[in-house]
């Protein structure tokens, strides 16, 4: 009866052994799969972080990129319209007299006035200035302080056929170009009173467009 008793305790010794590392292999594997899936939770909260960083950085960077082409364009909108002039040539006054007859150029007039201002006078007048004489350029001001007034197409002709000094005293036809003294001025001998014209004309539109260039000689070209 005593050996059945022992062979009973035996038993349920072994079923109760069974059944906590039965309880103990369960809590342990509980415990593995919360950690994977809190493991989880958090890799996927990293790459939901980084996912929003990266958003935030390409946000900014097409942020930028906006700002920068709008400016662009802002830039060029103003440096449009700050400079009509040039646009609209036919729009550009130019005196032809004391009395206050004025004209003005067509595109094809500024072209011709350019051509044989370059051919003619250039070479000494590069830009409006003077290579000779820095103090006495081309620009309206230096013109309008000539004795006689130089700052109208007419002042002009009458300078190119019969040059004289700055305070018109002194005849300098032989050592300026000059329709007067043409046989020492070979590019002179084939001028026309219209080239002298259109010349002039040149001259006088240059100041109207380029103001704070013409007459500043060679630092402006």
């Amino acid at each position: 009866m005593r050996s059945g008793l022992l062979c009973v305790l035996a038993v349920l010794g072994l079923l109760g052994l069974k059944l906590h590392c039965a309880f103990v292999a369960q809590k342990l594997n509980s415990s593995i799969h919360e950690r994977e899936a809190r493991s989880e939770l958090a890799g996927q909260a990293l790459q939901n972080s980084l996912e929003v960083e990266q958003a935030d950085e390409q946000h900014t960077a097409w942020d930028s990129t906006f700002r920068l082409l709008a400016g662009v364009a802002l830039s060029a909108v103003l440096l449009v319209g700050a400079a009509p002039a040039r646009a609209d040539v036919e729009d550009v006054v130019i005196a032809v007299d004391e009395k206050g007859k004025t004209t003005s150029l067509t595109k094809e007039g500024v072209v011709r006035g350019k051509r044989l201002f370059n051919a003619a006078c250039a070479i000494c007048h590069i830009g409006g200035g003077t290579k000779t004489n820095q103090n006495v350029g081309l620009s309206t001001e230096e013109l309008s302080g000539a004795s006689p007034n130089r700052n109208t197409v007419e002042g002009l002709i009458d300078y190119l056929n019969n040059p004289t000094t700055y305070d018109g005293l002194k005849d300098i036809s032989e050592i300026h170009p000059s329709i007067k003294a043409a046989d020492v001025w070979p590019k002179m001998r084939s001028m026309q009173q219209q080239d002298l014209y259109d010349m002039s004309a040149y001259i006088l539109y240059m100041n109207q467009v380029i103001p704070e260039k013409w007459g500043g000689g060679k630092q402006y070209y």
